[in-house]
């Protein structure tokens, strides 16, 4: 970035300090992975040691300049006692504002970048910062105007040293910046949003630029950089599948399991019992994870000490600050390499798996023409409606075009709706499978979603940061899970949402029909008093399931209006699922189970304690694997229905 335009920015924003900090790190002392919650001015006093700003080391010896922006990750090692202030501020443009400060703060937003140097005139610097922690260190709003004013005296001076040093600055690589972040957070919950934030770029921007620098997506990276760490802690530990899944940022052990299948190949628990894994896999699994990007001060050194020091190579061949595109492109893309299995990305969000709603009232109104619901191609005639979600009221089309679907799509396509997209985990759905033409797989991307240009985005993802990113793109309904009480509920709401409710009483007329002849078939075969279990059993762990999930739980119980053992109790029936322990299996097994497990018959009548169950040694277990009984959408619940019937009838003439 020129000088000038350096210049120019700092001229036309509005600036807020934060904070002005005086610390001082003793002898030999360090301070770990401080993310800087604002733009901020490093300026060290006296002392020596080195200072890392996003992998980017300088060694220190009396004064010394840094600056990093919103984000950025500062490790410090002392040498000798190590002296310094920290000024924390906030810079804005004050809209509106000219196109061109647009596009060079874009491209180069001067409080972002990174630099370090030796100032020429360093007392100059020191009076004004001390002036400045004085005066922040008073309770007086005057006095905090004061710190303002000698703040911007001290960035004047700053830039004229710049300027007469000949000093260099650069943005921090954002993909860098990005892939430290989750490579330190990868067990905890990331979203696209909430990173965007912390690292101070949009949504969209940061998907932007990660993508043009490594050829892959920020949420395809961290998938495979979860399912990297999983295998590593499936082969080298003792971890139950439950705690390897928690530790890689998947507190749902289920949805794990059909991540790790999807990406994997295979099921976790038969990855672990993999006994032909030789030491040199191993290693390789636990070499792979060792990214040169992320290590700080432990392999790394240091080029020449006469020379300002942030130029270095971290062990390996790794170079930073000044490189140019084509080999920072190749090393992160190396990087990937050796972290990612070739897989594609899909999925729905399951992180509101316990939400909770009030009731949602549509009421069409007229509105003027124009805004996000009423795009060229989204409504015949203009005309919205409003909708009363999660979030407060919602605008939507009368009649929507261009729906996204990130969730709910057997419930959309059930009622002839065929959405622009949805995510691959939900094409992949056996029951609909022949009804997903022409739908795009929007993945895990903001960018795909915009594209489709949607007038309508449909999600069950609870969290704020999502939905104000989904509906800036378009109007946007949360519907939570677990929201509607039967499935009655569930397809005269979407019905109604979409203008389709002839559809709704068509499909529901069928629906009761159907369901009622399995019904009347399934009574008159029945023993009277007979129970049904629902259960899968997950590499050791077993869950129970009641009248709200999948797994057949739906079907068995809301469908065919079976009951359950006496040990499920009504609390249960309300939960998603139920963990038991294998002391307790006999208590929760019916006479009949429906089991989603990927172990024959033969192996369960073999196991010591499966095998005492009434309904596994009498043959009147029905054996199914997740991916088919995962799904509980309108299409899947009829059919699983009419199917479990079948098998109910067949068994009762054994």
């Amino acid at each position: 970035m020129s000088i000038k335009d350096h210049i120019l920015l700092w001229n036309q924003a509005n600036i807020h300090v934060m904070d002005v900090r005086h610390m001082v790190i003793e002898f030999k002392k360090k301070l770990r992975a401080y993310r800087l919650p604002a733009s901020a001015f490093l300026f060290t006093t006296r002392g020596s040691g080195q200072i890392c700003l996003d992998g980017h080391v300088s060694i220190v010896r009396g004064f010394h300049v840094l600056h990093g922006g919103k984000g950025a990750c500062l490790d410090i090692e002392s040498g000798e006692e190590l002296e310094f202030y920290l000024i924390l501020y906030k810079a804005s443009l004050p809209p509106p504002f000219h196109q061109k400060l647009h596009l060079i703060l874009e491209r180069d937003n001067p409080f972002q970048q990174q630099y370090a140097f030796t100032p020429q005139y360093p007392v100059n610097l020191l009076n004004k910062i001390k002036q400045m922690h004085n005066e922040w260190s008073r309770p007086e709003a005057l006095e905090k105007l004061h710190t303002k004013s000698l703040f911007y005296q001290f960035v004047y001076e700053l830039l004229w040293q710049i300027q007469g040093q000949g000093i260099e600055t650069s943005l921090p690589n954002l993909s860098e910046q990005a892939i430290r972040y989750m490579t330190e957070h990868y067990h905890q919950t990331i979203t696209i949003e909430t990173m965007a934030n912390l690292l101070n770029y949009s949504p969209q921007y940061l998907s932007r630029k990660f993508k043009d620098q490594t050829g892959s997506s920020p949420i395809y990276f961290l998938i495979k950089l979860r399912m990297d760490k999983a295998q590593e802690l499936l082969l080298t530990t003792d971890a139950t599948l439950q705690e390897v899944a928690a530790s890689v940022g998947y507190p749902d052990l289920f949805y794990f399991n059909r991540m790790f299948k999807k990406h994997v190949g295979i099921a976790p628990g038969q990855y672990k019992k993999r006994k032909h894994v030789s030491d040199n896999i191993q290693h390789s699994a636990n070499k792979s994870l060792k990214y040169s990007i992320v290590n700080r001060f432990d392999q790394r050194y240091i080029a020449n000490e006469d020379e300002n020091h942030y130029q270095y190579r971290e062990k390996g061949d790794f170079t930073v600050y000044k490189r140019s595109k084509s080999s920072m492109a190749a090393t992160l893309l190396f990087c990937l390499t050796l972290l990612l299995s070739a897989c594609s990305t899909g999925g729905t969000n399951t992180n509101a798996a316990n939400g909770q709603s009030n009731g949602t009232k549509v009421q069409q109104v007229e509105t003027n023409q124009g805004g996000a619901a009423n795009q060229a191609e989204s409504t015949s005639n203009g005309e919205t409606k409003s909708v009363s979600t999660l979030f407060g009221d919602v605008e939507i089309p009368v009649n929507p075009q261009r729906i996204v679907a990130v969730d709910y799509l057997g419930s959309l396509v059930a009622l002839g709706e065929t959405p622009v997209g949805s995510s691959k985990l939900l094409m992949d759905n056996p029951y609909i499978k022949d009804k997903v033409a022409g739908i795009e797989d929007i993945g895990e991307s903001m960018e795909k979603i915009i594209a489709l240009e949607p007038d309508l985005i449909i999600t069950l993802n609870r969290k704020e940061d999502v939905y104000e990113s989904y509906s800036k793109i378009a109007p946007t309904v949360v519907v939570p899970y677990n929201k509607f009480k039967n499935i009655h509920e569930e397809v005269t709401y979407f019905g109604e949402l979409l203008g389709h409710q002839e559809e709704a009483i068509a499909w529901l007329t069928d629906y009761d029909a159907r369901v009622n002849v399995a019904k009347a078939k399934v009574e008159k075969v029945l023993p009277q008093g007979a129970t049904i279990s629902v259960l899968q059993e997950y590499d050791g762990l077993v869950f129970v399931f009641g009248k709200i999930s999948g797994r057949g739980g739906r079907a068995i119980y809301e469908g065919l209006g079976l009951k359950p053992p006496a040990a499920v109790t009504a609390e249960i029936m309300k939960e998603k699922y139920h963990k038991l322990s294998l002391e307790v299996l006999s208590d929760f097994s019916g006479d009949y189970t429906v089991l989603t497990g990927n172990k024959t018959l033969e192996e369960y009548k073999a196991d010591p304690i499966w095998g005492k169950l009434d309904a596994i040694k009498n043959d009147r277990v029905y054996i199914w694997d997740e991916e088919r009984s995962w799904f509980q959408d309108p299409i899947a619940l009829l059919t699983q229905v009419e199917e479990l019937a079948d098998w109910l009838i067949e068994k009762s003439k054994s």
